[in-house]
Order: C-alpha cells, then sequence, then structure tokens
C-alpha cells in the first residue's frame, strides 16, 4: 500500500513544495529571530486566522523542517523541547508563564536540548557517520543558546500580551537559510526515520527497515513480529522511500475541505490533474486510491484500496417513486450515489450511519434506538463499501432485511399520527424504490402493485356502492387493508403522545391468526370512539377479519406498513364538506 501511494505522491510532489504548500502551521506565536542587530519577526497563528506573506512561508517551510518524527523520538529526552536542530526551539507557552521556577527549568531545559544536539547517541553518530554530515559548529551552538536564554523576559511579554494559552506552542526560529534547515532536518531524520533501527539491514551499500509511518512493532504490539519466518518485520522500505513517506503522510496529515475542517478520507486519482489532493469521486470513471485517515497524534490510514475505474455516477439512474401516492412528495432521479447516500442515512438512519462507518462503538440516543445502533454495525460496512468503493455486492444482499428493519423499528418509536408526513413513508418509498433497482427477487414490482391497492381500495369503498360487502381478493390487499385499519385506530387514541409502539403486538405476531386477535384487541380498545355508522371503517373490518390467507405465517410487513402510512381511507372526502365516516 505504502509503495503504492509513494509511488503516486512522488509524480506530483516537486520536491517538497506540495507537502509544505498545504502544511498547516498550529495555533501558537512565531518568532523569526535575527540575532542582536534586528528585532524578531513575530508570527500570531491563530485558529480561525488568515496568514500569507513572506514571514508565513519562510516560518511554514522552517516548522516542517523542524519538526519531530514523533514525540517517542526526541532530541531533548525530557521532551520539553520539541525541535530537531541547532537553528530552531520549540516548546509549549507554559514552560515560561507557569510554575515559580518556570525560567530555571526552561534554561535547563535549553542547555539539555543543545547539548543533545552537539552529543548524538552511539547508534544515531554510526548511521550518520556514511552520510558525511558537516559537523556542528560549536560557535553557533554556543551564541544561539545564549540568545534564546537572553530572549526570556522578552518572550514572557509577548506571551503575555498576546494572550497565548500555556498549551499553545511558542516557536522560534533563526533567520539562516531554508535549504539549512533541510539539511539539519534530515541530520535528525536518518537516524530516527525507521520504526526501529534494530530491524535494519544494508544491502549494496542502502539501509532498508521498517516504515515508521502508519506501522509499528514496538514492545506494545509484539503481534505484529513475523515469529515462524526468517524475517521478522511485514516489509522494509529504503532510506530515501521512508524520508518521502514521511512527507507523503504529513501532506495527507493536513489535507482539509473547503471550510478548513480536516479531511478524514478520500481519493488519489491516477494520472493527469491539475491539482494534486484528496477529492472526493466525481462523475467520470478513473482509476484511484481509496483512503481512510484515523485521525491522532499522526494520521494513520486505517483503509485502504485500489479502485479501477471509480465513478460516483449511478448507472443506471435510480428512479425515487412515490409508491405510497404521498402529497408532498415529488418522484426524482438519483444520478450519484453521494446523493443517495444522503438520503439513506437522513430517511433510514436518522443521520446515524455515514458518521458511525468509523465508529467502532456508536452510541444510542433519543432518536435512534440500541436496536438501530446494532443494525448500523451490522450493516454499515455493506453500505460503505458500495457509496465509497463502489462495490454493490453486500449491498444488494442485505438492502431488503436492513431496510425493512429499520422501518419496523422507526414505526414503533414514532408518535406523530400522521404517518404520511413522516421519514417513515418517506422511507417506505425509498425502500421500495430500492428494491426495485437492486432487482431483489420477488420485490421488484412491490412498489407498483401497492399502487393498485390503493386505488382499488378507494374504487371499493369510494367510488363503488356503499352498502355492498367487500372483501380482500388475496393476502396482499389483506395486509394493505390491516395497515389501513390499525392506522385509523391509532387516530382514535386519547393519549397526550401516543407512540405506534402499542402496535408492536400486532407488528410482532408470527401467525395469522394472532395477527387478526391484536387487530380486534384495538379495535376493542378504541370502540368508545368509533361510531355505528361508520360505514367504511366497519366494510374494511369485516373484508380484513373475514379473509383467509393462503399461509398461516405473517408475510406482508411491507403491505401493512403502506396501508399505515399512506393517506388513510376513512378519511377520504369526495367533495368539499362531505365525510361518509361518522364516528357519532
Amino acid at each position: 500500500m505504502i509503495l503504492d501511494l509513494l509511488e503516486v505522491y512522488r509524480k506530483n510532489a516537486d520536491g517538497d513544495t506540495l507537502v509544505i504548500d498545504n502544511y498547516q502551521l498550529k495555533e501558537g506565536l512565531y518568532f523569526k529571530l535575527y540575532g542582536q542587530h534586528k528585532e524578531p519577526e513575530i508570527l500570531h497563528v491563530e485558529k480561525k486566522g488568515y496568514n500569507r506573506g513572506e514571514l508565513w512561508n519562510y516560518i511554514k517551510a522552517a516548522d516542517f523542517y523542524s519538526q519531530l518524527v514523533d514525540m517517542n523520538k526526541p532530541v531533548d529526552p525530557k521532551k520539553q523541547i520539541h525541535s530537531n536542530n541547532i537553528h530552531a526551539l520549540a516548546f509549549k507557552a507554559a514552560a515560561l508563564i507557569e510554575g515559580t521556577d518556570a525560567v530555571e527549568t526552561f534554561k535547563t531545559s535549553i542547555a539539555r536540548y543543545y547539548q543533545a544536539l552537539c552529543s548524538p547517541k552511539k547508534e544515531d553518530a554510526k548511521i550518520l557517520k556514511k552520510y558525511q554530515f558537516p559537523p556542528l559548529d560549536e560557535q553557533v551552538i554556543k551564541h544561539n543558546q545564549e540568545y534564546v536564554v537572553s530572549l526570556i523576559p522578552y518572550l514572557q511579554q509577548q506571551i503575555t500580551e498576546y494572550k497565548i494559552k500555556g498549551t499553545f506552542y511558542v516557536k522560534l526560529y533563526f533567520a539562516v537559510e531554508l535549504a539549512t534547515y533541510m539539511q539539519e532536518s534530515k541530520r535528525y531524520l536518518i537516524p530516527k526515520i525507521f520504526n526501529r533501527n534494530d530491524y535494519n539491514v544494508t544491502i549494496n551499500n542502502m539501509t532498508y527497515g521498517l516504515s515508521n509511518s502508519n506501522m509499528g512493532m514496538n514492545g506494545k504490539k509484539p503481534f505484529l513480529e513475523h515469529k515462524t519466518t526468517a524475517f521478522k518485520v511485514p516489509f522494509r522500505i529504503s532510506t530515501t522511500e521512508a524520508l518521502e513517506t514521511r512527507k507523503m503522510f504529513t501532506w495527507l496529515d493536513n489535507q482539509q475541505d473547503g471550510a478548513g475542517k480536516a479531511l478524514t478520507e478520500g481519493y488519489l486519482p491516477i494520472g493527469a490533474s491539475n491539482v494534486f489532493t484528496l477529492v472526493k469521486s466525481d462523475s467520470k470513471p478513473r482509476d484511484a486510491h481509496y483512503l481512510h485517515l484515523e485521525r491522532g497524534a499522526q494520521a494513520v490510514i486505517d483503509e485502504y484500496d485500489f479502485l479501477p475505474g471509480l465513478s460516483d455516477q449511478l448507472m443506471p439512474v435510480l428512479t425515487l417513486e412515490n409508491f405510497l401516492l404521498l402529497d408532498d412528495f415529488a418522484p426524482r432521479k438519483i444520478h450519484s450515489k453521494a446523493e443517495l447516500e444522503i438520503i439513506i442515512d437522513d430517511w433510514l438512519f436518522n443521520k446515524n450511519l455515514i458518521r458511525n462507518y468509523f465508529n467502532k462503538s456508536p452510541k444510542p440516543n433519543d432518536w435512534f434506538s440500541s436496536f438501530q445502533v446494532g443494525l448500523v454495525i451490522r450493516y454499515k460496512e455493506a453500505l460503505r463499501n458500495y457509496f465509497r468503493k463502489d462495490d454493490e455486492r453486500d449491498v444488494v444482499s442485505c438492502i431488503d432485511r436492513l431496510s425493512q428493519a429499520m422501518l419496523k423499528e422507526m414505526l414503533l418509536r414514532e408518535s406523530y399520527s400522521k404517518l404520511e408526513d413522516t421519514k417513515i413513508a418517506k422511507g417506505l418509498n425509498l425502500r421500495l424504490s430500492l428494491l426495485a433497482y437492486f432487482k431483489i427477487k420477488e420485490k421488484v414490482e412491490l412498489g407498483n402493485q401497492l399502487v393498485n391497492l390503493a386505488q382499488g381500495l378507494k374504487e371499493k369503498l369510494i367510488t363503488g356502492k356503499t352498502d355492498e360487502v367487500i372483501s380482500c381478493e388475496n393476502d396482499k390487499e389483506f395486509y394493505y387493508y390491516a395497515g389501513q385499519l390499525v392506522r385509523y385506530l391509532i387516530s382514535k387514541s386519547q393519549a397526550y403522545k401516543p407512540t405506534y409502539a402499542i402496535i408492536d403486538h400486532v407488528v410482532d405476531a408470527k401467525d395469522v391468526s394472532k395477527f387478526k386477535q391484536e387487530i380486534i384487541k384495538l379495535h376493542k380498545k378504541y370502540s368508545h370512539a368509533l361510531g355505528w355508522n361508520n360505514i367504511r371503517y366497519n366494510r374494511l373490518l369485516a373484508a380484513v377479519m373475514g379473509y383467509e390467507c393462503l399461509t398461516e405465517k405473517v408475510s406482508g410487513f411491507d403491505l401493512f406498513l403502506a396501508g399505515a402510512a399512506s393517506s388513510n381511507i376513512n378519511y377520504f372526502k369526495e367533495a368539499e364538506g362531505e365525510n361518509n365516516n361518522a364516528d357519532e
């Protein structure tokens, strides 16, 4: 993975220009130091500040070259100074403003830091020897140390005036050529760039080791070590590759969206591009690397895939139909997976899907139950693979049971009486459209069947003779009519805020006899609110109770839910002021 990504990065990097252009300075106070003959230049970096110009560009490059690999590989053994070379000094503001002995402790830290630079560890010196770095100038080191110490009162004053928090950085950079920073950065990095030098090998005078980026084999992760082979590490890369890999991960770590928010995923397109960045997929098919970044002290790629011919375009286009004949639902064409993903996230998951794609322990809330959380945990990978990687295999196999289980739970948690105005109705339209789009076995035509059922019921109860006995002609009509009945009965509840949980026994019934019994119980419960002259309701009840299903096992939840979520036939008015449904 790393070498594949590195190949793409190299083609676009233009030396260090790409990584430095995208590099982000942390909040804090930055100084460019000129020595005794000129006042320092100050750069105050704020979270929402806008900085540009010569000083900004210089400080950004100097800061990039002065970064530690990580806090486990410091120059200062006590980790109080966080820079890596003799021309830079980075520390938290608290080191100078907190504690009665802060100044003396800071002076000690400075001395320890420069001493460590002058006297590297033996194993580091051994590695550096073959690279022939020029020796460090002791006079420069002495001058820099003394000058920084002389600046302490000035630095304290600036920290106070700029109101710098103790947790923010103060960074000092001497005004030397950036090429010098680059050289000193390599002096620090070469002995530190690999995960552990114990795993290094030399082949043809080139050192190879385990990458420190996106890989760990310290004592806390012994399971990564190969115990039964002649080689202990998963792979090795050269020193040059390790240095470039670090730049690539720094570049990835600084990727942001248009609002300045750190990106956690995206695609690296393969091929010519005017702007090389972590991008979203688009409608034009192209080969790309997919990355998801786990954000922490350093960015880690926790999911990767190579995706040939990736496209966000839905082929064919998905039609979102109004199968429930809702008044405020306009059919539309969905052209992209991104658009479909947002709709599914909203209507089926109440916006709890996308934000939990990489959350290992999603939590229930007032709008999302523990059962729904379980569905997210079980099915999120299938959905993520479809929307992020254009792999529909798993989503085709699970979309039926997933969407049905989610809608059932939504129904039992709903308290708003007009189901046709809720996400349940929209979600059912979505489910039926998805079943048709993915050609899910015998349910491809289910949506169109519902339209016919609604029209057929209207013909029987509205346009037909009011004194005729109606009946269910098949199981589909039975379940749809039952949904209409139950929805009407719930509307008779006098509770302040009734939920549809009161019909859980109807919904959970396994056999038709039990299903009918639970409807009769609801009928008896609300009989006080049902008028003797309620013609439509009485005819509908008789049709449902008089029908014998072909199979005793309940099998029509979609039809039942559609009947409940559609406009209720009992409230239909043929003309203004007319009501054939008196409950009086």
